[in-house]
């Protein structure tokens, strides 16, 4: 009982030192180890075609509205400016040279934005008439600014323009490069193009690559529990995390649920294709993992207490927290044991599982022992 004194002590000067970093603006979400990165070795070639097509701005329009071109959604939104804007629609007036943009293809008639989309949503919204939801001016009305005040398109919406500016602008072309997924379930392929693709600008995290690679049910799922009271408890961390490394534990939480004892290195792919072979699982699914979710939650908080897997420095030990979460899940509703904090703490102190929880922690072996390690000290 005296070790876990001091072990609620230390959680307590975590959870308040990781508080404090919220408080100041840190980077978001301090892990112990980002095992989520492991890559095991150089990825294999991708079975591929990459089709060049010039497309007209009508065009690309007229597919995103049918729904033909998905556009992921963000977790950092609409991030141009209204002068930023302009310039890219001005050089379209100009017929200036505009970077091509990427799609991905999903299935025989949808693609995803893999490279392009601020570009994308500036054109289709000007198109439209108002900036896009997200935007730092969302809903206004797309006036040209920012750009010489002599220019025939200064202050101007697109409903204001000729007859032959609209249709200049309509007839400016704009070259779509499409990747062709030979091997359609080759989910960890798609996630590989997507953050090299956009390795030259902010670079993507990797959850935000795959709620783009994989948009639908079970990653609005995942939106939806990463704001539940409950997770945000267990994490210790009252806001998302910019870099969406909240959303991907849970993700990881699932995946290991379900898969753990298959689990096989990397972490990044094992999750990616997880998330890949659910795209649409079926309501009951969904309706099922967000109670499990929920109640798993609430279990671990009462048992063990508020961010409980939080080190001296504040940072989420990953390895405690998935083996732990995963345990309290098959454990379901069944009666948990009297002692299981003091059982918790020798779980913490285990040397054992402190080799299978260190550096090389996203390893298949490692992996796969703490899991077993932690349901076995916990409940049996």
């Amino acid at each position: 009982m005296a070790q876990a004194g001091v072990e609620g002590v230390a959680r307590h000067a975590g959870l308040a030192a990781a508080s404090q970093s919220a408080r100041r603006g840190g980077a978001g979400l301090a892990l112990e180890y980002d095992d989520a990165n492991d890559d095991e070795s150089t990825p294999p070639a991708h079975d591929i075609l990459v089709i060049p097509t010039d497309y007209t701005l009508e065009t690309l329009h007229s597919k995103w509205r049918n729904g033909n071109i998905v556009m992921p959604r963000l977790e950092r939104g609409y991030a141009w400016g209204r002068t930023k804007a302009s310039r890219l629609i001005e050089s379209f007036m100009m017929g200036l040279p505009v970077p091509p943009v990427y799609l991905s293809t999903v299935d025989e008639r949808k693609s995803v934005v893999a490279d392009g989309l601020q570009r994308l949503l500036t054109i289709f919204s000007y198109i439209e008439g108002a900036f896009p939801e997200n935007a730092p001016h969302a809903g206004q009305e797309f006036r040209i600014a920012g750009i010489n005040r002599g220019s025939a398109l200064y202050g101007r919406t697109f409903g204001e323009l000729d007859d032959e500016d609209g249709r200049r602008l309509k007839d400016s072309t704009l070259r779509a490069m499409t990747i062709v997924h030979n091997d359609a379930a080759d989910w960890p392929s798609m996630c590989e193009i997507f953050e090299r693709l956009n390795a030259g600008g902010a670079p993507l995290a990797a959850q935000d690559v795959r709620c783009r690679v994989h948009p639908g049910p079970l990653s609005e799922l995942l939106e939806d529990i990463n704001g539940l009271e409950e997770w945000r408890a267990v994490l210790g961390m009252p806001s998302p995390d910019p870099r969406m490394k909240d959303r991907e534990l849970a993700l990881r939480c699932l995946a290991l649920f379900h898969e753990g004892d298959r689990y096989a290195r990397p972490m990044k792919g094992f999750l990616s294709d997880f998330m890949g072979g659910r795209r649409d699982p079926g309501d009951a699914y969904l309706d099922a993992e967000r109670r499990r979710f929920a109640d798993t939650c609430s279990a671990v908080t009462e048992s063990l207490g508020p961010a409980p897997f939080r080190n001296r420095r504040g940072q989420l030990r990953v390895p405690l927290l998935d083996s732990v979460f995963v345990a309290f899940a098959n454990n379901g509703a069944k009666a948990r044991p009297d002692d299981i904090s003091e059982r918790f703490e020798a779980l913490r102190a285990d040397p054992e599982f402190a080799l299978h929880a260190g550096a090389l922690s996203a390893t298949t072996g490692a992996v796969r022992a703490r899991l077993r390690l932690a349901r076995r000290t916990l409940f049996e």
